[in-house]
């Protein structure tokens, strides 16, 4: 009482110094707000007002200038205090008819909704109406209560005085659902317990709320001020605030993927609240390639579609394209195509679905396979549903003869619904989904590196997870890769119409394209296409070109209509469009053999280098080593002869271009050495921009050319076998000539002898520093993600064998961050060197030290007898790092996170025990840091 009396002089005492009746705001202003609504405003774990409402407020004004004071209360409490006038206004409630006709409501432009939280055990429920006969706590004068009422009027609901006794019924189970917003508490002192038995995913939106503050009708001028003084917010900042306080909690840097629930095989959420099925493993799969960390987040996939157009989360894992996707979302990627079926009662009266049947059949609202139904059953009449459990209610009351929906996942929801045994499948009624990953449209960049993801994935893999996941092979859909890359009917249908298409090479570019001696076009290119035809059941046209500008002028004209091994840049997007990478380039210098060994690009400065004048390399040489004489040539050969005239120093081309360049005759001399610190640039396929389905077709192509068949590809044309020497018929000329001078033949002989060996060495060195280069990192030498990976493979093998202990020590550096922003790259990477060079010497020579990426480091311990082993290794290396390290600049203070998994207690492959000893090291990150922790053990 005294409070609410103190409060009522305060607010009197501001309506006389503030001089309320001029045109400005007060220049304070209380603001009534709930302490128990939360994410809008809520009382935090620290006692403090807080909330989306609350920055709102502050920052409405720190724009304006004056000062606020939040009076906080319980829900009723907070209407009743602007009823009696004693607030200016109040921060945030939901627009209803009643609270319209007795306050002042103006929009605060923040997208809310109002929901269901459904218990997860409750079977059979997706909609209001089915929650007719439960018990739904609804806390008494929210905004809830009408929209429950008109889904429910003979509802049977139990009323709440605020949402700390509402909580305590849900937990105690005295309710089955309850009326919230769009997130639960997490400073509830049981939140994760309610979070568990009423995910969010198994929540029922029930409208979306109009979010205003009020103020009293007499009080237009204020209403008037404040409108002007809101609109000054900037939209990214309220957008920013939702994500933050209606998005999904996640530590900074890791992607949100939205998961649709209730999706099995394929997505789906286990018991304990854990995301499951083959495109999680999917997903995982790309995290772990990829080194971007994701966490997912389960709903429906109405909310997920939604909840990315808001920016709430980053991506949808896998969605139908219908074709009818917001504005603001895009597919980044087929992720995999799943098949449907028509399924009806097993004592169904309407009999076998045909071209003549007509009858009524139930498809989900966003099958992007309805054109390919109607064009095959023209007499039936398709109706679209959202839940699957709509469908089979309508089938099971007659109101429709059956459904299409997905081969693999009907059964698991009919076992879900205790419905096994009422329905089958009519087998020659195959219809196929494109599954697609969908982004903003305004990250452009995410669709890209999603994108190159996948595509680095190999075929075994994907087939691998598949069949861990599908057990029925007929439902397999990359498997279908190894013989033919599977197409959608509108793919199909659109090479029909493109019986011919035309793909532009050029006649002088070995091994990728080129002539041979038979006249015939021959090279990579070639070959790939081969393939590509033979997978995609399509035609190629050659077309020969002697200049890489005349075919690229002929695709701009829509001469030919494929270009391969080609660059992404700005300007040809405006007639091209790309597949994902056909080939991937690497950089080689090529000199003459007596010049010095060549270790960086830097040693070219002041050196005249050839380069040829459309690689993105010359680019990139001019702008990033602007002291190297950039010489553009037309072709490699055209470098090459300059070379032999000591018009410029090297030619730097491709490996593949280089190693076939010693392969011919004249050559004996030259020498290539790789430059591994010049970027690799991506070869793609370019198609005309009016051909664009074809670049999804090709891709589907290439993603079915296998490891197998790159590697013969590559043993074809890039393998490093001796093929030049002296020409032979100067030889002859030459033996016929000197006639028996057996001395300076065999003299010749010795030199040719000499030579070839060196070459053989020279060859040897480009192999293993090739292989090195593909297994270790480029800057500590250690080995990469890649051999880790294998060598923990390995490894399990041998200690599955003899039943022994292995670890896995997944640890990130603390601090590194700091001393790379205050001393920059060059003193990040000496640090690096430092950490790797310690971690090598705490360790034994049959263990591994690997950098994963960043700063991060995994070390593999074998043959270990407990788990203490690992412990042990973990102190050292804190200990170790918890002294300076001295770097060139000065001395530095780092320190580490360390996770341990150990096999086979946390896993028994490699994705697994590093998945878990990453997740550990995240922990730590969270609770402290410079520490290491087990799965089951308190912290060191």
């Amino acid at each position: 009482m005294v409070v609410k009396t103190i409060c009522s002089l305060l607010f009197v005492a501001s309506l006389i110094f503030s001089g309320w009746s001029r045109a400005e705001l007060p220049q304070q202003l209380n603001i009534a707000l709930s302490k128990d609504s939360y994410p809008y405003m809520f009382v935090n774990e620290h006692g403090e007002i807080d909330g989306l409402a609350v920055e709102y407020w502050r920052e409405v004004a720190r724009r304006s200038g004056v000062n606020i004071d939040f009076i906080v209360a319980d829900w009723p409490d907070t209407i009743k205090l602007l009823q009696d006038g004693k607030v200016h206004l109040h921060g945030a409630m939901a627009r209803t008819v009643q609270r319209s006709s007795r306050f002042n409501l103006i929009d605060l432009n923040v997208d809310a909704f109002s929901n269901v939280y459904v218990r997860r055990d409750l079977s059979g429920v997706s909609s209001i109406t089915d929650l007719q006969p439960f018990v739904v706590g609804v806390v008494q004068d929210t905004g809830h209560l009408d929209a429950l009422k008109q889904h429910l009027p003979d509802g049977n609901f139990k009323y709440f005085a605020n949402v700390t006794e509402l909580y305590a019924a849900a937990l105690a189970g005295q309710v089955a659902a309850f009326a919230g917003l769009d997130r639960l508490p997490t400073q509830h002192p049981r939140y994760q317990e309610l979070n568990q038995i009423f995910p969010l995913y198994s929540r029922i939106a029930l409208r979306r709320i109009e979010l205003a503050y009020a103020l009293l009708p007499e009080h237009a001028q204020l209403a008037e001020q404040l409108q002007l003084a809101v609109a000054k917010l900037d939209r990214s900042f309220v957008n920013e605030l939702e994500r933050r306080w209606l998005g999904y909690a996640a530590d900074s840097g890791t992607l949100l993927l939205g998961l649709s629930v209730d999706n099995p095989p394929y997505m789906n959420v286990s018991l304990q609240g854990e995301a499951q099925g083959l495109f999680v493993d999917l997903w995982r799969h790309w995290s772990d390639i990829t080194g971007q960390k994701i966490a997912f987040v389960p709903d429906t996939s109405f909310n997920n579609l939604q909840n990315l157009a808001k920016g709430r989360i980053d991506a949808v894992i896998g969605l139908p394209d219908n074709n009818m996707l917001p504005e603001s979302i895009i597919s980044a990627y087929q992720i995999y195509g799943f098949k449907s079926e028509y399924f009806t009662l097993q004592q169904s009266t309407f009999g076998p679905l045909t071209a003549l049947s007509q009858s009524k059949v139930g498809v989900f609202e966003n099958a992007p396979y309805l054109p390919e139904l109607r064009q095959r059953y023209p007499n039936t009449e398709f109706i679209r549903f959202r839940q699957l459990s709509e469908m089979l209610n309508a089938v099971i009351n007659k109101k429709l003869s059956g459904f299409f929906a997905a081969a693999a996942v009907v059964p698991f929801r009919l076992q879900q619904l205790n419905m096994t045994d009422l329905f089958q499948p009519q087998q020659d009624t195959q219809v196929v989904a494109p599954i697609y990953s969908l982004v903003r449209s305004d990250r452009p960049e995410l669709a890209e590196q999603i994108s190159k993801g996948f595509t680095s994935f190999s075929l075994d893999k994907f087939i691998q997870l598949e069949s861990k996941w599908v057990s029925n092979t007929s439902l397999h859909y990359f498997m279908q890769f190894r013989k033919h890359a599977p197409l959608t009917t509108d793919e199909r249908t659109w090479l029909t119409q493109h019986q011919q298409l035309r793909l532009g090479i050029l006649n002088n570019w070995p091994p990728m394209e080129f002539i041979d001696d038979g006249g015939n076009a021959a090279g990579v290119t070639v070959d790939m296409f081969k393939l590509l035809s033979d997978r995609l059941d399509m035609s190629i046209e050659l077309v020969l070109y002697t200049s890489f500008e005349h075919m690229l002028s002929d695709l701009q004209q829509q001469n030919i209509d494929i270009i391969a091994n080609i660059s992404e840049q700005e300007d040809r997007r405006d007639f091209a469009v790309f597949t994902n990478e056909f080939w991937s380039t690497q950089w080689a210098a090529i000199s003459p053999g007596a010049e010095e060994t060549i270790t960086s690009t830097r040693q070219l400065n002041n050196k005249k280098v050839a380069v040829y004048q459309d690689y993105q390399l010359a680019k990139h040489l001019n702008s990033t080593y602007p002291d190297i004489k950039v010489v553009p040539v037309a072709t490699l050969q055209q470098g090459l002869i300059m070379l032999q005239k000591n018009e410029v120093d090297y030619v730097l081309d491709s490996i593949e271009a280089a190693t076939e360049m010693l392969k011919q005759q004249g050559h004996i001399y030259m020498r290539i050495q790789i430059l591994d610190d010049l970027p690799s640039f991506a070869s793609l396929i370019a198609v005309r921009k009016d051909y664009a389905p074809l670049a999804d077709i090709l891709n589907k192509g290439l993603r079915s050319i296998s490891k197998e068949d790159r590697q013969e590809l590559y043993q074809k044309w890039f393998s490093f076998q001796i093929t030049q020497g002296i020409n032979k018929e100067q030889l002859n000329r030459l033996m016929w000539q000197i006639g028996g001078a057996a001395l300076m033949l065999l003299a010749f002989f010795v030199l040719w002898n000499l030579s070839l060996r060196r070459e053989v060495r020279l060859r040897r060195q480009a192999e293993q520093k090739m292989r090195f280069m593909a297994t270790h990192d480029d800057l500590t030498r250690l080995p990469n993600r890649s051999l880790i990976r294998e060598r923990i493979e390995q490894a399990l093998l041998q200690h599955a064998r003899h039943n022994e202990l292995l670890a896995i020590l997944f640890i990130d550096l603390d601090g590194f961050k700091d001393v790379n922003d205050a001393h920059g790259h060059d003193a990040g990477d000496e640090l690096l060197l430092k950490v790797a060079a310690i971690l090598k010497d705490k360790v034994r020579k049959s263990d591994t030290v690997a950098r994963f990426g960043g700063d991060e480091f995994v070390i593999l311990l074998t043959g270990l007898l407990s788990r203490d082993d690992a412990a042990i290794v973990a102190e050292k290396i804190l200990h170790q790092l918890a002294q300076p390290l001295t770097l060139s600049m000065g001395d530095v203070q780092v320190g580490a996170s360390i996770g341990i998994a150990i096999y086979p207690d946390d896993g028994t492959d490699s994705a697994k025990l590093l998945k878990v000893a990453d997740s550990l090291m995240y922990r730590i990150k969270q609770q402290g840091k410079n520490q290491y922790c087990f799965s089951r053990a308190v912290f060191s």
